[in-house]
């Protein structure tokens, strides 16, 4: 059952001038970066991010709504917080979501894509009570710890493209992505769903819901 939600919070998408230089500067020195390339790598402008940025905000005002809604009504869950910033630097290895910083080099498209992912587990961190992470060990005991971390997460994810957005070429680019980047668990995680079905994997994933003491 698809429950109403209670809180959609606000997007705040920008480029930050702080970070920016400190993510450049290990982009371009960290030694295990520098193996796969990064020291070569030319950031944009600003004036080209700032750019980007504007574009990521257009996109997202499209759908960024009816994402959110999707998310929180397939798990059940609400997020905790009123304003979520998302900040954009130059480049980064990955992205992260607490605090989420994306690069600027996604399209418009492959940045809802990524923010969709990251705000997914904002989500799980506002409800780590009612949701803590032990669950994933326990649903996926023989995978390494960043494959139980994306296994729902990329469910989730199947749901709003197959679902929501009705878009499955989206869902393949978004998988093949994942095998591009040559990461192994990522691709495991997306395995798993394909094996075991997202629907079936969101389902046995809220049965294990601890329940929260209201008093």
């Amino acid at each position: 059952m698809i429950t109403s939600i209670k809180n959609i919070p606000k997007i705040i998408i920008k480029y930050n001038r702080f970070l920016d230089p400190i993510f450049i500067f290990f982009c371009k020195n960290n030694p295990e970066l520098k193996k796969r390339g990064w020291n070569d790598w030319m950031p944009p402008g600003k004036k080209e991010v700032l750019e980007r940025v504007k574009n990521y905000k257009t996109e997202w005002t499209k759908q960024g709504e009816e994402i959110l809604q999707g998310i929180c009504g397939i798990l059940n869950l609400d997020f905790q917080r009123n304003i979520i910033d998302v900040h954009v630097v130059s480049g980064i290895p990955r992205g992260f979501s607490e605090p989420i910083v994306v690069k600027s080099s996604f399209s418009p498209e492959e940045f809802v894509d990524t923010l969709s992912h990251e705000l997914i587990h904002v989500l799980f961190q506002d409800n780590i009570e009612k949701v803590p992470m032990s669950i994933l060990s326990e649903m996926f005991p023989q995978e390494n710890q960043l494959t139980k971390n994306h296994v729902i997460t990329h469910a989730v994810l199947k749901y709003i493209y197959l679902e929501i957005l009705k878009d499955h070429p989206r869902l393949d680019k978004n998988i093949k992505r994942s095998l591009d980047a040559g990461s192994q668990d990522y691709m495991r995680a997306w395995e798993i769903v394909e094996k075991k079905g997202y629907r079936e994997l969101i389902d046995e994933f809220k049965r294990t819901y601890h329940p929260l003491n209201e008093n």
